[in-house]
This record gives C-alpha cells, sequence and structure tokens, in this order.
C-alpha cells in the first residue's frame, strides 16, 4: 500500500471512531508563532500519580519574551506615521487651490478644493477653501456648510481652526445673525 492510501484508511478510521483531536496541541520550542500542529495520540497516556515537572530546556524554549523597555522607565516612541499618498495628493491639490484663488480664480481654485476632497474626504483644510471660494462667489450659507466641515476635521490645527473661527464669525455677521458672530469672534481669539 502507497502512503497516500495508508493515511486516508488512518484518517476515515478516526473520523469513523470518533478519535479526532478536538482542539490543536502546540508544541513548544523553534515552532511556537508557527502554524499549530495537531497530534492525535495513538494510545492513551498512561496516568501518573504525581505530575513531572518540566525540563529546563523546555521551560526555556517556551517563555514568552519581554518586552525591552528603556532604562528611564518610559515605554519606547512610536516612529513617526508616514503620511498616505491620499493626503499627499490632498495637500498638493489644496495648495494650487490656494493659488488660483489668490490669483482671483475662484473657479479654478474650486475644483481643486473638490478634488481634494474627493482624494481625502478628512481633509479639512479643503473644506476651509471650500468655504472660502463660496464666500467669493457670494453664497454665504453654503460657505457657512464648509466651514462646519472645516471646524469639525481641523480641531488639532490651531492656525487654521482660529482662519475658520473667524471666518464663520464673518458669515454670521453677514446672514444677520450677531450672537453666533460675536461666538465664533471669541473662539477664535482664545486660539493662539
Amino acid at each position: 500500500m502507497g502512503r497516500m492510501s495508508v493515511l486516508w484508511m488512518c484518517v476515515g478510521l478516526a473520523i469513523f471512531w470518533g478519535c479526532t483531536p478536538k482542539r490543536p496541541v502546540v508544541l513548544p520550542g523553534p515552532w511556537a508563532g508557527s502554524t499549530p500542529t495537531v497530534q492525535a495520540p495513538s494510545t492513551p497516556a498512561p496516568a501518573s500519580s504525581t505530575p513531572s515537572a518540566p525540563s529546563a530546556s523546555i521551560k526555556e524554549k517556551t517563555l514568552p519574551e519581554t518586552p525591552q523597555v528603556p532604562p528611564s522607565g518610559t515605554p519606547a516612541a512610536k516612529p513617526p506615521k508616514e503620511p498616505s499618498p491620499q493626503y499627499l495628493a490632498s495637500v498638493q491639490l489644496v495648495h494650487e487651490g490656494d493659488r488660483a484663488l489668490a490669483k482671483g480664480d475662484p473657479d479654478g481654485a474650486l475644483g481643486f478644493y473638490e478634488q481634494a476632497v474627493q482624494v481625502d474626504a478628512y481633509n479639512g483644510s479643503a473644506f476651509l477653501g471650500l468655504a472660502k471660494v463660496w464666500l467669493q462667489k457670494n453664497a454665504p450659507k453654503r460657505s457657512l456648510e464648509f466651514a462646519k466641515k472645516a471646524e469639525i476635521l481641523l480641531t488639532n490645527q490651531p492656525k487654521e481652526l482660529r482662519e475658520t473661527y473667524l471666518l464663520q464669525s464673518f458669515l454670521y455677521e453677514m446672514l444677520n445673525e450677531p450672537e453666533l458672530a460675536k461666538t465664533y469672534k471669541q473662539k477664535a481669539q482664545r486660539l493662539p
């Protein structure tokens, strides 16, 4: 008989008699961390009245490694996360939009800012740019919608958040809501 037929016969008998292992057995040593190996006992192990201690060599191999902590007691700093290509492309599009807006081309700037939002929907600077464009196009309500989105996304960027608050204050003045205008001006003054 070939090895494969013997193997299939053993598997068939194991299934027939219900002797398949119920859980995988992981071997200690250099195999730890690799795919677990299943071992089915060929004969039941004899019951022992006194448990034996594991040998030192097995114990050394199965102990998990402890993480190395710097001597100062503080955990090691994580390396800085590299920005995604989408984020970098979006930032570049925002810069192009800013240039177009500075040249007095709100329609050209609008295209760049919209592309920036499509590439990275979490780029608050793109939404701030859209708010500026719609202000130049004399659509204060639409400008305010984009400024509110920018406010949410720029919470960790104080300089741009301050600019957003000042823009919102101006827009609320245009919309004849002086109390909200005053509130946003105060928010802007609290930021550096």
